[in-house]
């Protein structure tokens, strides 16, 4: 069994977020809108669901899959909680609704996996990967990591493709990217170090009382024309931290955004052997602290997810503190993707 796609992604969260999505897919008639029509449903707070009241939670991913019944006893035996056996239900789209095999299983803290069943006729409940959702961020607590990697590479079929520790005195991250295949599934699970003292990922855990999605990243065609005309909606960036900035120009050699707009708009490019990466990230929170992000993701071949980004902000922290950086380099798999 491999899952072949992510057909779509559950959110709930207050009044106004659905004026924020639609939004943040076309936020001007002359920026091109992020195809996520098809992908990003809103819908009630589930029950049992520890998050604050103004803030997006995730809460399903559907993906789609060549046999639902094959997938669901998959994920079953390698430990998932069986939420609902295969059955009979009603996918919309942007066609219209229409009839699906679909079964419904345990992922993360409250978060919850569906299946449903590919029609290769249909084309309409399988995101294609081209544009739209480009990953997935789980966040989890510490000590979780290998367990969490274990039971999704066993029940859900992804692979390793690569692993990252970064550990300064102070801060500490373990990354790991899960993918299918084809790499139409990306997912990043992220979690802090035992000795690392408090960072977002610990926020996001206290806040929602466990592991969830911490952020979900859109790619989009272009990033700056993207962010600057979110901003005339008052969106708001986490901006860049100068040193930050300098030290990633001074790694990667040029980044194609203007530096006072990179900073306003916290704008990051890293880059890999397969082209440039361009990435911001912006709260849909109105609270001083959110814990739930969007990324913005600009591809210009990269197929990375900007780490280097990470290790120079723990980097600039540390010298802050006057505290020296550890920081392992990534260890990677062969990836097919």
């Amino acid at each position: 069994m491999t899952l072949a796609s992510v057909a779509s992604v559950s959110v709930s969260g207050p009044s106004w977020s659905r004026d924020f999505l639609r939004t943040l897919q076309a936020p001007a008639s002359d920026v091109e809108r992020v195809d996520s029509h098809a992908w990003l449903r809103v819908e009630p707070m589930s029950r049992g669901v520890r998050a604050r009241a103004d803030e997006i939670v995730v809460n399903d991913v559907m993906f789609g899959v060549e046999d639902v019944d094959v997938a669901h006893r998959r994920a079953v035996r390698a430990g998932a909680a069986d939420l609902a056996p295969p059955h009979w239900g009603v996918l919309p789209t942007p066609h219209g609704e229409r009839p699906v095999r679909m079964a419904r299983v345990g992922g993360i803290g409250h978060v919850t996996h569906t299946f449903v069943e590919r029609d290769p006729a249909a084309g309409d409940a399988a995101f294609d990967g081209a544009q739209g959702l480009d990953h997935l961020a789980l966040c989890l607590p510490c000590h979780t990591m290998d367990a969490t990697v274990a039971r999704y590479e066993a029940g859900f079929d992804l692979h390793v493709t690569q692993t990252e520790h970064i550990q300064t005195r102070s801060l500490g991250m373990i990354n790991t990217v899960l993918q299918n295949a084809s790499g139409s599934v990306k997912l990043v699970l992220s979690a802090p170090t035992p000795t690392s003292q408090t960072t977002q990922l610990h926020r996001f855990v206290d806040v929602h009382g466990g592991a969830g999605i911490q952020h979900l990243a859109l790619r989009v065609p272009a990033l700056l024309a993207h962010s600057l005309a979110l901003k005339r909606h008052e969106v708001n960036f986490a901006g860049s931290m100068p040193e930050v900035f300098d030290a990633m120009l001074a790694r990667i050699g040029h980044c194609p955004v203007p530096r006072d707009a990179a900073l306003a708009l916290g704008i990051m490019a890293d880059r890999d052997a397969d082209g440039l990466l361009l990435q911001s990230f912006l709260a849909p929170s109105r609270t001083a602290e959110p814990v739930f992000f969007f990324e913005l993701i600009e591809r210009q071949g990269a197929r990375g997810f900007g780490a280097a980004n990470i290790r120079a902000l723990f980097e600039a922290v540390e010298r802050v503190q006057g505290a020296p950086v550890v920081a392992a380099e990534p260890q990677r798999q062969p990836a097919t993707v």
